[in-house]
């Protein structure tokens, strides 16, 4: 008897949940960016949000909710009701806080339902052109252990991927080198610019117009392949560090319980909206590189990334931000 009462629970569950599917969406749906309005992030989220709203008939609202280094706006993805009617952007951050065993107010591998991996943002470790007349990576950890305290490096602040990055290839390469925090690209690129500091990673777009001017040059990409927009860029793995990968990524999640078939139609959508010339024409000048793919695919992508970040962090030594 109980045996018969959990299959029919069992069988009116599924009902519900193919029910719910087929009418989804029903309300405007909430995309969630932790981050401010105006970065890389915010202009995926609105510019694939426009082609969305004309394949599901609904408009997706796109809320900025930065703060503590995305655990703001991921709580908030958390915490919504999962009925497809909110999704959240998802970054580096999340395996990041969670290697460094920070206290969060939800469970960064449990949940979240992976949806799709957006793009991936390789780094371009970029350095002062009159300061830093290395134009390799050899030459600079050459001279860097010949000079100590000579390479100032600027990261985005503690807990960055821009700083853990590169104090994992520090810590590869065991080159004398001073970290220097910054509060954003902006501040540190000035800094860079100015002669202040020698050295930071950045997205390859951000830098083109100094490179053109002659004030930065890249010495390599931080991904284990080269850079469709800059070929002749060697990356950091072909240059003595074969093991160095590092690529920070864009992604879409859902609160836990929301139901397969709606991120089943989810990720279909976006992966045809990924495809598109526009989208690309818009997202790919930033330095991204679109992705794509099955929410499976990205779900393992993003367990990888938990247990490499955790790798990182301790064999770079690095302690939680304050």
């Amino acid at each position: 008897m109980i045996n018969r009462f959990a299959l029919v629970a069992a069988a009116l569950l599924l009902a519900s949940i193919s029910a719910s599917a087929q009418t989804w969406p029903s309300q405007p749906i909430r995309w969630i960016v932790p981050y401010p309005a105006g970065g890389g992030t915010d202009l995926m989220a609105r510019t694939l949000g426009v082609y969305l709203e004309k394949s599901l008939g609904q408009p997706i609202v796109v809320e900025n909710k930065p703060g503590a280094s995305t655990v703001t706006g991921t709580a908030a993805l958390t915490q919504a009701p999962p009925d497809g009617h909110t999704v959240g952007m998802l970054f580096d951050s999340l395996a990041i806080n969670a290697a460094f065993g920070m206290q969060l107010p939800y469970d960064s591998e449990k949940d979240i339902v992976p949806v799709i991996n957006l793009a991936r943002v390789p780094l371009v470790l970029m350095v002062n052109s009159s300061l830093v007349p290395m134009k390799t990576l050899p030459e600079l950890v050459a001279h860097a252990k010949a000079n100590p305290g000579w390479f100032t490096f600027g990261s985005l602040g503690p807990g960055s991927p821009h700083e853990i990055g590169f104090a994992w290839l520090r810590t590869m390469s065991k080159m004398d080198a001073l970290i220097v925090p910054y509060r954003g690209v902006n501040p540190a690129l000035q800094d860079l610019i100015a002669g202040n500091i020698k050295g930071m990673f950045l997205g390859v777009a951000v830098a083109d117009e100094f490179i053109r001017q002659g004030k930065l040059h890249a010495i390599g990409v931080s991904s284990k392949s080269r850079l469709k927009s800059a070929p002749d860029l060697p990356t950091i793995a072909e240059q003595g560090y074969p093991d160095y990968d590092f690529v920070t990524f864009y992604g879409l999640g859902a609160p836990k319980g929301t139901p397969a078939p709606i991120v089943a139609r989810l990720n279909a959508e976006i992966n045809k909206v990924l495809q598109m010339p526009d989208v690309r024409a818009k997202v790919e000048p930033t330095g991204a590189e679109i992705v794509g793919g099955t929410s499976e695919e990205f779900d393992a992508m993003l367990r990888n990334n938990m247990g490499k970040m955790q790798r990182i962090v301790s064999e770079a030594g690095l302690m939680p931000p304050k």
